[in-house]
């Protein structure tokens, strides 16, 4: 059988284009990491930063600070939310190849095979990604391979490859106790099961001398040895670490007052309480295991413990540990955000401690400081480092001097040395940290930041020949989401809005979306680099709404209850400015208030603000560099909208003016310095309001000669445009009216009840007098066309029933997120564009 020619690199290179970077993943900004994700967190040997956020798992490049692409865990079902991911590995690089055995015959490139990367979450699902194709691979469920209840098995603890003789296996941690061996090839399937019961299996990790040999650790001690036989069979051998009193006494209580279910893995079971292991890549046979108060150095092959250094007093609890790959060093990280450096004394297997540095920065960081959740050592830069020795050691042995060594070089083999190690912390911040090794100066001893450590943890760096310092820099960071967002605001004008007074002009473009989180940071993002460009810390609690003032300001609000007798809300609203950074605060009280706040109406330009209370009067505000307030309204409001900018005319030049270009002379005809807002009552009665300067009249509209009351009266969606006024009501009709002609008209969708309707961007030189993108209150939406040929104007369905899931459920709860409200304007940006390309493209093709 002749094997199919290859494809050519261009073509390649356009399918993997069409199956990544045209994806939804690549426009993904990924919320913070949590302690529900576990601290998990990998890197690979290409210098790919994998680490869960969330439901999703975030890939990152840390040298270069930048975010590559985000894989959401794919939902167990429709109804349930996708669960948080605990654990995530990348696939060694052989892997790969194996994989690709017949594109390696074809003369694949190494770019454009498969990059694995395997991830579980809580649900006890593992899924295998192709990170380069952002496409699931495989998606493993061993309550399905055991055809027990979904949940039975217990969520995902860890991962780890194996090598055997048919390829590389994926192990994994399931529940408190079940270690399993999977086949991830074409035919996926579960190999091996081992039940440890009644031990907790913390983490897996495989031996760097001997692909195929792994080793578990648990809570209490316990470690398993396995190894993947050529007959299918595994080959376990069961050692046990003593831990200290403390550890022990510790567990024992957390065990009594342990809240999750029953098959939660250790993650869950126990968040505070922490066991890992981390080969020797120098060593053969010896591991280093830390549990809270202990690290341990132990040698598999006498099962022993060879050593066990205390945590010095004043630091926190040990929560991971890694071995350097060239140097004799371990990096321990502790619960305070600590990072403590251990050098192994000379001819023995024993570790002092010799140096603490902080991978929280006390400067620039909030108080209490966001924890750090995981760390991990760069394992590129040892091979670079190895192919530079070899080089040398290479140029030594050929040169024709005399081959005398000097039998002091392992006091010098540090100088110069770097190691690269990056951290999360629970703030969505990822650091790059860079520690370099000097000789020494001075024969001081080295400050280790605290004066109280115990004699058996410290060393003196001169008696053992340690004559080098540690320093550590910062490097770089990324700046992701820093909480979950509670709402989001789209500047207007938007990308292809006109100018606020009207007219052809287009506004400058502003790829600005503003976002307010729970923590009452306000994140600005920038939508075409997919980054977060500037936080600004605003507020003290929740951010319960946000709009844009123009394109420089953002005002918010945020408000808390009063819990003494005289109840009451403080409400808080802040200006503040992208340009210098500054939060000015307004309308500040001295006292509580009866009513919240319930949503801002900022007007286009940014000048006129409507903040709307809860069963309050509606208060009218002039945004000048001091906030007026300029009249309060005592009207049952249901909705209000200030207009956007006037739609451009068709034609300029048009022989026969048209009712089109008689209503773009009325906008363009009105003051600069005026805008107006639209309003629906209880009753179902509409208004049009104008502000100028600082006085409020009636617009005085056209009213339609037919009458807009419904059945129940009650509009609760509305759009506006000079002079479009577009409404939708709760039995999901649909009217439109023009405020100049008084025409009008109106039809049903026979859908539920609409949430909220959004003018589309105008594009100069359309005939469209407006589409529309209307929100159900299923989640779903659909878009309409205004069109202006028409008479009388009437309301088509341009895509119909074009309805697709507008935002994702929040992890781990049964409800949609609210942001829903505001997200509806950032999609119109977005899907409008793609509208216009594909009606141009039929256009062309009818041509």
């Amino acid at each position: 059988m002749m094997a199919a020619p290859a494809a050519s690199p261009a073509a390649r290179s356009r399918g993997n284009a069409a199956a990544g970077g045209g994806s939804a993943t690549s426009t993904m900004l990924p919320g913070p990491a949590s302690r529900g994700n576990g601290g998990c967190i990998d890197l690979s040997t290409s210098g790919l930063l994998a680490h869960g956020a969330g439901s999703s798992v975030v890939v990152s490049d840390p040298r270069s600070m930048q975010l590559v692409c985000v894989l959401p865990m794919p939902s167990s079902s429709a109804t349930s939310p996708a669960s948080f991911v605990t654990a995530v590995r990348w696939a060694p690089a052989a892997s790969a190849s194996s994989l690709a055995a017949a594109e390696d015959a074809a003369g694949a490139e190494d770019d454009h095979r498969p990059l694995r990367l395997a991830a579980g979450d809580r649900h006890g699902r593992v899924a295998v990604w192709d990170a380069r194709a952002r496409a699931v691979l495989r998606l493993l469920s061993l309550d399905e391979s055991r055809s027990v209840a979904p949940g039975t098995s217990g969520g995902v603890q860890d991962l780890c490859w194996i090598h055997h003789a048919s390829g590389w296996l994926l192990a994994s941690i399931h529940g408190p106790s079940l270690l399993c061996i999977w086949e991830t090839s074409n035919n996926p399937r579960v190999l091996w099961m081992f039940d440890a019961s009644p031990e907790y299996l913390s983490c897996l990790r495989r031996d760097p001398f001997d692909d195929r040999h792994l080793c578990a650790l648990g809570l209490k001690g316990f470690l398993l040895s396995a190894v993947p036989r050529h007959d299918s069979d595994i080959s376990l051998k069961e050692h046990r670490i003593v831990c200290g009193a403390g550890d022990v006494a510790e567990l024992q209580r957390l065990e009594k007052d342990i809240s999750a279910p029953a098959p939660a893995p250790a993650l869950a079971a126990f968040p505070l309480f922490a066991a890992r292991l981390c080969f020797s890549p120098l060593w053969r046979h010896i591991l280093y295991a830390v549990y809270p108060r202990e690290l341990v150095v132990f040698e598999l092959n006498y099962s022993i413990a060879l050593s066990v250094a205390t945590l010095p007093r004043g630091f926190g609890k040990f929560t991971d540990v890694m071995a350097d790959t060239d140097l004799d060093l371990l990096y321990c990280t502790h619960a305070d955000g600590k990072l403590s450096i251990w050098k192994r004394k000379e001819g023995e297997q024993v570790h002092l401690l010799h140096a603490v540095e902080e991978l929280m920065p006390s400067i620039g960081t909030v108080v209490p400081p966001p924890a750090v959740l995981a760390t991990t050592i760069w394992q590129s830069e040892s091979i670079f480092r190895n192919i530079d020795k070899q080089s040398q050691d290479l140029a030594h042995m050929q040169s024709s001097q005399s081959m005398i060594f000097d039998t002091k070089s392992h006091q010098n083999m540090y100088q110069g040395t770097m190691t690269y190690l990056t951290s999360i912390s629970e703030d969505g911040k990822i650091w790059s940290w860079h520690l370099t090794f000097d000789k020494s100066v001075s024969s001081k001893k080295i400050n280790l930041g605290t004066s109280n450590h115990s004699d058996a943890g410290t060393s003196n760096p001169r008696s053992n020949g340690l004559d080098f310092t540690i320093k550590i820099n910062l490097m770089g960071q990324l700046h992701l989401l820093s909480s979950t967002v509670t709402t989001l605001a789209v500047p207007s004008p938007s990308l292809l809005a006109t100018v606020a007074r009207g007219g052809n002009n287009p506004a400058p473009a502003v790829p600005l979306v503003a976002l307010g989180t729970q923590n009452g940071t306000i994140e600005v993002v920038d939508v075409l680099a997919n980054a977060v460009s500037v936080s600004f810390a605003v507020h003290s609690s929740t951010v319960r709404g946000l709009r844009w003032l123009g394109n420089s300001r953002l005002v918010s609000f945020s408000y808390n209850q009063v819990s003494d007798k005289s109840g009451g809300f403080n409400n808080k609203l802040i200006i503040t400015c992208l340009r210098s950074g500054l939060n000015r605060p307004f309308r500040v009280l001295q006292k509580p208030e009866r009513a919240a706040i319930r949503a801002l109406r900022a007007s286009s330009s940014g000048r006129y603000l409507l903040i709307m209370f809860r069963d309050a009067p509606v208060e009218v505000w002039a945004m000048t560099k001091n906030p007026i307030m300029l009249r309060s309204l005592a009207l049952p409001f249901t909705v209000l909208e200030w207009t956007l900018p006037a739609a451009p005319r068709p034609s300029q030049n048009a022989s026969k003016q048209s009712p089109t270009s008689k209503e773009g002379t009325a906008a363009e005809s009105s003051d600069e310095t005026s805008e107006s807002f639209a309003f629906a009552l209880v009753n179902g009665a509409l208004g049009v309001f104008e502000v100028h300067g600082r006085r409020i009249r009636d617009f005085r509209p056209k009213w339609p000669s037919s009458s807009f009351a419904s059945s129940d009266g009650l509009v609760t969606a509305m759009a506006y445009r000079l002079p479009h006024v577009v409404m939708g009501d709760r039995s999901g009709n649909i009217r439109w009216w023009d405020v100049i002609t008084g025409l009008s008209s109106s039809f049903s969708t026979h859908r539920e009840g609409i949430r909220r309707i959004k003018f589309s961007p105008v594009v100069h030189g359309d005939r469209s007098r407006g589409r529309i993108a209307v929100l159900f209150y299923d989640n779903t939406f659909s878009i309409f066309d205004l069109i202006p040929w028409q008479m009388p104007f009437s309301i088509h369905n341009l895509l119909a029933h074009s309805s697709w899931s507008l935002i994702g459920y929040q992890p781990e709860q049964g409800r949609m997120n609210h942001l829903y409200y505001a997200s509806l304007e950032l999609i119109v940006a977005f899907v409008w564009l793609k509208l216009t390309l594909i009606q141009r493209s039929i256009l062309l093709l009818g041509c």
